[in-house]
């Protein structure tokens, strides 16, 4: 049997500086990331990988990282230590860059594509291996009543940072090429990154009680008895398979589509992803009113209308340069779709057990997302792009519609389609966020 204790809550005092420090952690952590995330397909490419491999690079990650979620979060659980592990694996990940960017210079062939995608793979794995306690940490860190209004603020100040450090990267591969741009762009990354890593650590964490069990260590069945009763978390489980072997099925190859079916430069791919981080930024303080307001499903089915259509989008575009129309409403509603995403599941989930639902949530969830690109790899390299494309907008809409019918909503607050008008409220982006002191904001 488990022995449960429940989680202490933090003071108002350290609730408010966690709040704050995470948001320094998140902007760090992802102007890190947005010098290495973007550019990794293109980076293949230069070193002469095919459709499968690239298909490959994002699937392998994805599948071996998903594996070790409920080992992950029974880790979390029984150590009790969770702070301290996200430190070390977020650390070792970072670390992994500095072999990445020396591939070129040391390898070439397909031995120079198979250490690449493994070191990837490898930077992929240990950080997923804290994220069932990292998202623990940050649901112990907030107020229920304003999780969408922080998350919108500190996602829009993410989001500023990636703007930036996307464009920056941009300009080092545009002005110095291959190898010696990614090179700049990945050791800046990992400077960014260890900076985050620290600011992470400085956060007040409620301690957590190590779980006694008088099992097996690990014990990777009893988990999986989370799905065996009907619940919203097992539809939102079975649903989020369906939605993210739709979405992976295409999404690691729209920066390949730009380059070879629309003639794309490479150094003009971080303006487009630049573009899509600043219609991330509108959107995450739009969206994150509106979810305390009304609910994450509500959120969730708005911004799923705009994420279902981007493969559309991509289809009907003349021109390269275009595509910053594409990626500007894929920004905009991703943001939305994904802030209620991760605020439904702290909802969904109960506090004393919130690691293992979460572990299991992203084992099912991220296997989908594994099996995606590596079949549309497949695809792509028999039939090209543009089947991918139309395949995994089709499916994309089928399990947008499941999710629709399928998971309740906590909150069903009604709404009228004129509430989603930004008019004279929700953009209003220089406003200082209130609710860091854990009170909700005024309507």
């Amino acid at each position: 049997m488990k022995t449960v204790e429940p989680t202490p809550k933090l003071s108002h005092a350290k609730m408010q500086r966690a709040m704050r420090v995470s948001v320094v952690d998140g902007m760090f952590g992802t102007a890190g990331e947005n010098f290495i995330g973007p550019f990794l397909a293109l980076f293949a490419l230069a070193l002469g990988a095919t459709k499968g491999q690239i298909g490959l690079l994002a699937a392998l990650p994805a599948f071996l990282s998903n594996a070790l979620q409920i080992p992950a979060a029974q880790l979390a659980d029984r150590w009790g230590e969770r702070q301290r592990l996200v430190v070390v694996t977020s650390a070792i990940s970072r670390l992994t860059i500095l072999p990445i960017a020396l591939v070129p210079i040391l390898l070439n062939g397909d031995l120079a594509i198979y250490v690449f995608i493994a070191l990837v793979t490898l930077r992929g794995l240990t950080n997923s291996i804290g994220v069932p306690a990292w998202t623990a940490i940050m649901a112990d860190i907030t107020p229920r009543h304003s999780r969408g209004s922080y998350f919108g603020y500190r996602n829009v100040m993410c989001n500023l940072a990636a703007l930036v450090s996307t464009l920056v990267a941009g300009w080092f591969i545009n002005r110095y090429g291959f190898p010696l741009g990614y090179k700049i762009c990945f050791y800046i990354a990992l400077g960014f990154g260890l900076m985050a890593t620290y600011f992470f650590s400085t956060i007040p964490v409620p301690k957590a009680a190590p779980r006694r069990s008088s099992g097996r260590a690990f014990d990777l069945r009893a988990p999986w008895q989370l799905l065996m009763k009907p619940s919203a978390f097992r539809n939102y489980c079975f649903t989020s398979v369906l939605w993210n072997f739709a979405v992976t099925f295409s999404g690691s190859f729209y920066a390949v589509f730009y380059r070879e079916n629309l003639g794309g430069d490479p150094g003009f791919w971080g303006v487009v992803m630049a573009v899509g981080l600043g219609a991330g930024i509108l959107g995450h303080r739009y969206w994150g009113r509106l979810a305390d307001r009304y609910g994450q499903k509500n959120v969730m089915l708005l911004g799923g209308i705009g994420a279902s259509a981007v493969p559309f989008m991509w289809l009907v575009l003349p021109r390269p340069e275009l595509a910053v129309l594409a990626e500007f409403g894929s920004g905009f509603a991703w943001s939305g779709y994904n802030l209620a995403a991760f605020n439904l599941i702290l909802e969904l989930t109960p506090d004393d057990e919130r690691t293992t639902y979460i572990g299991v949530y992203n084992t099912l969830a991220g296997l989908a997302t594994a099996v995606g690109p590596l079949m549309g790899g497949f695809f792509a390299d028999a039939y090209g792009l543009v089947p991918v494309i139309i395949i995994s907008g089709v499916l994309r809409w089928v399990a947008y519609f499941v999710f629709m019918k399928k998971v309740p909503g906590q909150r069903a607050k009604r709404f009228q389609w004129s509430d989603f008008l930004p008019f004279g409220q929700e953009l209003r982006l220089g406003q200082k966020f209130q609710a860091l002191d854990g009170t909700p904001e005024d309507d």
